[in-house]
């Protein structure tokens, strides 16, 4: 062979194995997919391509595909992958739109692709989505519980290591070892280290069954979730966001049904590190006297004080098929453990309270960003009432009496502080424990420039969603405080719920 030839090859060779252009552009699709994907099928795969696609809890509850929002993280966004139908399988309430598939034993789903833009927060989560065998309703039990521990960007293996973020990666869902293998076999001649492949489980054996697969009306039905939270550059965010083939999605197939080898569920990530009051001295002190500051510093002529408890059971809970278990069929609302869940409660029972123009709720409590055990935190104002909508008949195809849990808006931890002074000193100015907690106001309007404060729309207020009813919470409906925190950086997964001290609210009647 000559010399030029030689090189024209060789550059052939790089830009296959590399997905790289002379243009270095960003945006240019990586060439190694279609080498993949001949692999695959080289390899005794059907292979058939899905995609990536926002959504939006409050359109879907709209149509009447579920009845809750499943405690949304108000203002946060999130991606599935809609995966595609197979030959010999129905696409019963037109799943496939929405992300929900079914998988056989020996099935695959793998995500080739981009990360997210850089962000505060992101993972991928397979969950089971709704059980129909032995369900307590005939169109089957929507549990939303994930089938893992999310795989985040502390945990994700991407190519060339370093941040996490606009990093290619590949991640396989699958319950079959075999499976894996062969698709691992197939990745890495096309240009894809084992170094970027990560596992998911998708967990089926135990001595009760975690998952029952299949294709058939007694499988479970699942999807795949891609959470992010606080993009660092919104243009970069939006661009991630409305893009559908963001990266590559496969359903892959084996031709003939293999000798099954299914995976173990993997033991749970530790979360248990240190608890906060042992981190910060005096902070359970300081924050009765930030409540008695607030009581102080508010007019009022009625007041109510509010603890926090664990909203949800675990995943891990829910997954077992026990009817022995307190969690049996339990929805989970997409419970995952990069955070603990928390919601309002009076005398250890979860409570709610309406929000007139008249009422102001102040929610405060321990700034977990800030004792360094969680990477962002957050509360959400959510409606607490229910859909009264189940079967028969069935008004809504997935979901029955649940609270609708709309996330209507909130904050994160990055707002609890401005120009460096915690929002907590507005009432303890001088406190040393002060820049440790925090204190938000959640009411109707907010003044023009008031810091801490979160307005909370009625139906209709909102331009981009006036004609969703859903899109608010109104003056006389039940509503609530949410609160998470996400990945303590030492076990990179949530805080432990006994690590955490439990945030608190007050509502006040001003008049």
């Amino acid at each position: 062979m000559k010399k030029g030839i030689l090189v024209t090859a060789a550059v052939l060779l790089f830009v296959v194995v590399c997905g790289c252009s002379d243009n270095d552009d960003e945006n240019a699709p990586d060439l190694r997919v279609s080498a993949f994907r001949s692999a695959l099928k080289n390899s005794g795969f059907a292979v058939s391509e899905g995609s990536t696609h926002q959504i939006n809890p409050f359109q879907f509850i709209q149509n009447r595909l579920i009845d809750s929002c499943s405690g949304n993280n108000a203002g946060q966004p999130y991606k599935c992958f809609p995966i595609p139908i197979i030959p010999g399988e129905e696409d019963e309430q037109g799943r496939k739109q929405l992300g929900i598939f079914r998988l056989q034993p020996y099935e695959a789903i793998v995500y080739v692709g981009p990360t997210p833009p850089e962000a505060d927060y992101f993972s991928y989560t397979a969950f089971l989505w709704v059980r129909h065998h032995d369900s307590l309703i005939e169109k089957g039990d929507w549990l939303f519980a994930a089938l893992g521990d999310p795989l985040n960007n502390l945990t994700i293996k991407t190519e060339g290591g370093g941040s996490p973020f606009e990093k290619n990666t590949m991640v396989v869902f699958t319950p079959d070892q075999g499976t894996y293998k062969r698709i691992v076999a197939a990745a890495q001649p096309a240009g894809y280290p084992e170094s970027m492949i990560n596992l998911f489980v998708i967990p089926s054996t135990n001595p009760i069954p975690l998952a029952y697969l299949g294709l058939g009306p007694g499988s479970d039905s699942m999807m795949i979730l891609v959470r992010t939270a606080n993009f660092k550059n919104e243009k970069k965010g939006n661009d991630y966001l409305n893009n559908n083939a963001y990266g590559t999605v496969f359903r892959v197939t084996p031709d003939s049904p293999p000798v099954l080898q299914p995976y173990e569920q993997p033991a749970a990530r530790d979360r248990n590190w240190q608890k906060e009051t042992d981190l910060i001295p005096d902070l359970q002190n300081g924050l009765e006297r930030l409540k008695t500051a607030i009581l102080a510093q508010t007019e009022h002529v009625q007041f109510r004080s509010f603890e926090s408890i664990r909203w949800f059971y675990d995943s891990r809970d829910v997954l077992p098929d026990d009817p022995t278990s307190p969690a049996y069929h339990q929805f989970v609302a997409g419970e995952a453990s990069d955070t603990p869940y928390l919601r309002t409660a009076e005398n250890g029972s979860p409570a709610n309270f309406t929000l007139g123009m008249d009422d102001l709720v102040i929610v405060y409590g321990v700034n977990h960003a800030a004792t360094g055990i969680a990477t962002y935190s957050s509360l959400s104002a959510y409606g607490d009432w229910q859909t009264n909508q189940c079967d028969p008949p069935m008004q809504f195809i997935f979901g029955c009496n649940h609270n609708v849990w709309n996330g209507i808006a909130g904050m994160t931890s990055d707002s609890f502080v401005s120009n460096g002074k915690s929002s907590a000193e507005e009432y303890l100015p001088g406190d040393p424990v002060a820049r440790y907690l925090y204190a938000v106001k959640v009411k109707r309007t907010c003044e023009p420039g008031e810091k801490f404060c979160v307005p909370v729309p009625q139906p209709g207020e909102d331009p981009e969603h006036k004609d969703n009813p859903y899109y608010g919470i109104g003056l006389t409906d039940p509503m609530m405080i949410g609160y998470r925190a996400y990945l303590n950086p030492a076990t990179k997964s949530g805080p432990s719920y006994d690590d955490i001290v439990f945030d608190r609210a007050i509502w006040f009647k001003t008049k």
